[in-house]
């Protein structure tokens, strides 16, 4: 029941984000609209049937059924509901100036774009965690999985990827995700020598959360390398539950099961599942303490494996630093993450053509809502960074949209729109 709770709560996070986004989107259009005197009859957040509906004036303020969109509805806007010689109204869209009009059309993209550099701005002045290095520290390396075959072992520092200076875990990530099947290079410090490795990224999947689940590929590359990571207590424990009695708080950190170090969530179900209901000693680090707590698993219906009462959380495991920037290193920073993330839906384009991003990559819109609520529930900067980063491509995805229409329309259309 808590689990089910923590995924609907997770998705009415997600789903407010990508509402906000849709909504400053169509205020865009609305106020430009109403600004060159277009007459607007409709501001729907969602699509479909309405639920609640206002009317100020001319126009009705409405929350649709599908929430994953919305439109502003605009007189005149559809050339093909023009009768043949009738001419448009003068509050019409198609009534109105091509500069107009294509003022109107750009201001829902470039309001998201508008707002995603705005709320760089602000975060880089006030501060964001940064990670003191960005050196890669290798935690975990996956079974079976590329980096494994590669010979890279935990405790590896990654120095270099293509023959360049790594840029953080970020950077690597994506990478790694554009180069499904391709062969990248990496130069890795052992022992205080360099020792250059090539892994070939297969394409990611994420397991089933239950047995009554199915796995689901992701269409991007990974090679199985995990940062040093801490496994933690995310909420208390469930009451009545073996961790609950055995004494296990909100916060603790796993660092150990049976001997076992941790440091993925996956370890500790598959420990605990394994186990059959036979005791496990846990390790775990509160306020600086090492405690050992032995406790027996029980076997759940809903989740067809055996489980202990707790939800966990992923915490690196690195050292980061309060960065606060003044105006002007804060706009030159602005500037240069603005960039990376416009330019990045080019790179996963052209990495779709030459096949090594697969389609899957290009995540709809409940893949958005389940990421950003996901992104919330971990932490609010990261969230607000997600918000950005889908705020700025939601206007480059719209800005060419409307480039693709303009091309593909005939010429007795586009007369129109030209007009």
């Amino acid at each position: 029941m808590e689990s089910l709770f923590s995924n609907i709560l997770m998705f009415i996070l997600g789903l407010l984000g990508l509402s906000f986004l849709v909504t400053i989107h169509e205020l865009g259009h609305f106020l430009v609209a109403k600004w060159n005197n277009v007459k607007v009859n409709t501001f729907s957040i969602g699509f479909g049937k309405k639920l609640l509906r206002y009317r100020h004036g001319e126009t009705e303020y409405c929350i649709s059924a599908i929430p994953f969109g919305g439109y502003v509805a605009m007189a005149g806007e559809n050339p093909d509901k023009l009768e043949e010689g009738e001419v448009p109204g003068e509050r019409d869209f198609m009534g109105k100036s091509v500069g107009a009009r294509a003022a109107i059309a750009f201001a829902g993209p470039f309001i998201n774009i508008a707002f995603a550099f705005v709320l760089l701005m602000v975060l880089y002045m006030v501060g964001v965690q940064e990670p003191a290095t960005n050196e890669l520290i290798v935690g975990f390396v996956a079974k079976d999985s590329p980096a494994q075959a590669a010979g890279i072992l935990p405790g590896d520092t990654i120095t270099a990827m293509n023959d360049k200076a790594t840029q953080g875990w970020d950077d690597f990530r994506e990478q790694i995700g554009v180069s499904l099947g391709a062969e990248v290079p990496l130069t890795v410090h052992r022992g205080g020598k360099p020792i250059t490795v090539t892994v070939v990224p297969e394409e990611l999947v994420i397991p089933a959360q239950d047995s009554t689940g199915s796995e689901i590929k992701m269409g991007i590359g990974d090679v199985g390398i995990y940062p040093q990571n801490r496994v933690m207590v995310r909420l208390p424990p469930v009451a009545g539950s073996a961790a609950e009695k055995a004494g296990i708080l909100e916060n603790d950190t796993i660092f150990e099961i049976n001997g076992e170090h941790i440091s993925r969530y996956e370890d500790v179900v598959r420990i605990i599942d394994g186990s059959k209901g036979e005791p496990v000693n846990i390790t775990v680090i509160r306020e600086g303490d090492t405690l050992t707590k032995t406790l027996s698993a029980i076997y759940n219906e809903e989740h067809k494996r055996y489980m202990v009462g707790i939800q966990m959380g992923y915490v690196l495991f690195r050292e980061t630093k309060l960065v606060r920037r003044g105006p002007v290193e804060a706009f030159a920073k602005t500037c240069a993450t603005s960039w990376k993330m416009t330019t990045s839906i080019f790179r996963y384009f052209k990495r779709m053509f030459q096949g090594q991003v697969k389609v899957d990559a290009f995540s709809g819109p409940v893949s958005i809502v389940a990421v950003m609520g996901n992104v919330w529930m971990s932490g609010f900067q990261d969230f607000l960074m997600l918000l950005a980063l889908i705020s700025i491509n939601l206007g480059v995805m719209n800005l060419l949209s409307f480039f693709v229409f303009i091309t593909i329309l005939d010429f007795s259309k586009l007369s129109l729109f030209l007009k």
